[in-house]
């Protein structure tokens, strides 16, 4: 089994080329199509969630704020559908923080039509990226 991307993304997640592949309908990016339940369009006994997944009713960006929003909603619905108790939909926010680093301690940060960079902005970046990885 190959497992290259179909494209290529200096900065943004692609889906891995065995995605295409498998049956499950995907976009153009080769990201499995899901609903608000994250369930595969084509084959509902499939989920999907994060930078693999696009949201048909309302695609959202493919960044780990996100993603990690998603994980609670997927974990309570593979519970729920092995038990058959109701499935609940996931709602993305309207707007979210993007911090992307530029290499050297400096970074730059967005949040609605607000911007800013600069190395207090990766100091920042870098204290959410630290506490996330431990847990908190």
């Amino acid at each position: 089994m190959e497992w290259k991307a179909r494209n290529s993304s200096a900065t943004g997640a692609v889906a891995p080329g065995w995605l295409g592949d498998s049956g499950l309908r995907t976009d153009a990016a080769g990201c499995v199509l899901v609903d608000d339940h994250l369930r595969s369009v084509s084959h509902p006994f499939v989920f999907a969630a994060g930078d693999v997944a696009t949201l048909t009713p309302r695609p959202v960006p493919k960044a780990g704020v996100f993603a990690v929003r998603q994980g609670p909603v997927l974990a309570r619905n593979l519970a729920a559908a092995e038990t058959g108790a109701p499935l609940v939909p996931y709602e993305a926010q309207r707007r979210w923080l993007s911090l992307i680093s530029l290499g050297e301690r400096r970074a730059v940060g967005a949040y609605g039509g607000l911007a800013w960079e600069g190395a207090w902005v990766w100091r920042w970046k870098d204290a959410i990226d630290r506490r996330f990885v431990r847990g908190g």
